[in-house]
């Protein structure tokens, strides 16, 4: 799947879309925009780091993702229904960004049936990989969640040396797997344990997937390239 829905403009779309873009900035501990507001613009991270969160019941604050340089926020929100950003964004560090409005984004977007029909098909990808998230959080178990988290990041990286570095913070990979920090602990303490896997800096080491993805009760296709 395209990284973003920028990818599926060609060259004219992206100078376009860019030389209508403004470049901003914000400080350490400013919002971005807030759960409920109407979805103005989307963003694109250029230097800098911002979360993306939503506010519980209880008042506690459930961390999504955290947005680095090069990555889009906000995307699926321009062409929502009613248009509102469905999570708040904070940034975490001094920041800059493209933002591009509503208007000239629906406009570069919807130029051309072909254009059209790419974005369609971009979102309706994301919205079947969100609900296979979903299932996969609500039908199989921690240690699975987290063997299959990995086999995921490990075709991703396109590498074969079972080296899996983990590209976020152990608090936000709880939060992705629908655990707490400390059950995701105990998954992997529990996994070292039985020597399927080692720990180095942030990256994992898978020892042996086979008896790994045995152990788990999951098929080793999950960690294929192909």
């Amino acid at each position: 799947m395209p990284d973003s829905i920028i990818s599926l403009l060609n060259e004219d779309g992206k100078k376009q879309l860019f030389s209508e873009c403004r470049r901003v900035h914000f400080n350490a501990g400013d919002q971005l925009f807030n759960q409920g507001e109407e979805a103005k613009s989307m963003y694109l991270v250029c230097k800098g780091k911002v979360s993306l969160f939503r506010l519980m019941p209880n008042g506690d604050e459930k961390l999504f993702k955290v947005f680095m340089a090069g990555e889009l926020i906000a995307e699926m929100a321009m062409f929502m229904n009613p248009r509102v950003y469905p999570m708040s964004a904070r940034v975490e560090q001094d920041t800059e960004l493209f933002s591009f409005d509503y208007a000239n984004t629906l406009r570069i977007f919807t130029c051309t049936p072909e254009v059209s029909v790419r974005v369609m098909t971009y979102m309706s990808n994301r919205i079947y990989h969100l609900m296979d998230t979903v299932n996969i959080l609500t039908q199989v178990n921690a240690n699975q969640r987290l063997v299959m988290r990995l086999a995921e990041i490990y075709r991703l990286q396109q590498k074969q040396d079972r080296r899996v570095l983990i590209p976020v913070t152990k608090k936000l990979l709880a939060t992705q797997l629908g655990m707490t920090p400390e059950t995701l602990s105990r998954s992997i303490k529990k996994l070292k344990t039985e020597g399927f896997i080692s720990e180095s800096g942030n990256h994992i080491v898978l020892l042996d997937i086979p008896t790994l993805c045995e152990f788990v009760d999951l098929t080793p296709d999950i960690f294929s390239l192909q």
